[in-house]
């Protein structure tokens, strides 16, 4: 549960109802290598990305998931206070090298979801972008934050738009030392 509470009070530092484009943050990583300043601002699956890149399979390794009751307002996935929510924390890892490229941490609004794509979704092996890709065509992702954490990480956080409302919230956090 403390891995749900440390992820939702960084969260709560990202200011809901603010207009944002992905291109608005494209200035301020003007000092990233370009694979990783694309990665930052990519509305694509991070996967297939890494994959392409790094020339290996990307594997998916689930470390924490569970159902939780929201404890207080979560405005950008529109979960009230004892709203159920479902958390879900990966690590994304290169089959050759078994380098951790990225840490993936979501939290999924299971109401704004079809039941049969909420268990696609939290398949333990599966990457969320593929099930979108192949299962979910007209949904889109809205870049909400991109930042540095310290001197070796990078985090994008954004939400993913399912007919028209906001289904799941998904921080990505790249480990710079790879790119």
């Amino acid at each position: 549960m403390q891995t749900i509470r440390s992820h939702i009070e960084y969260l709560d530092t990202i200011a809901p109802g603010v207009e944002r484009d992905a291109t608005s943050f494209i200035a301020s990583l003007h000092e990233l290598k370009p694979f990783l300043r694309a990665l930052l601002v990519a509305d694509g699956t991070v996967t297939l990305l890494l994959r392409a890149y790094f020339d290996e399979d990307v594997l998916v390794e689930t470390t924490s998931q569970s159902s939780f009751t929201v404890e207080s307002t979560l405005p950008h996935l529109g979960l009230a206070k004892g709203d159920e929510a479902f958390f879900r924390k990966v690590e994304l890892t290169g089959s050759k090298t078994g380098h951790t490229f990225a840490e993936a941490t979501s939290v999924l609004n299971p109401a704004a979801l079809k039941p049969a794509l909420f268990e696609a979704l939290i398949k333990e092996d599966v990457g969320m972008g593929d099930v979108l890709r192949n299962s979910a065509r007209g949904s889109y992702r809205e870049i909400l934050d991109v930042r540095a954490l310290d001197d070796t990480r990078m985090a994008r956080t954004y939400t993913v738009v399912l007919d028209s409302q906001p289904a799941i919230l998904i921080t990505e956090v790249f480990n710079t030392r790879w790119f």
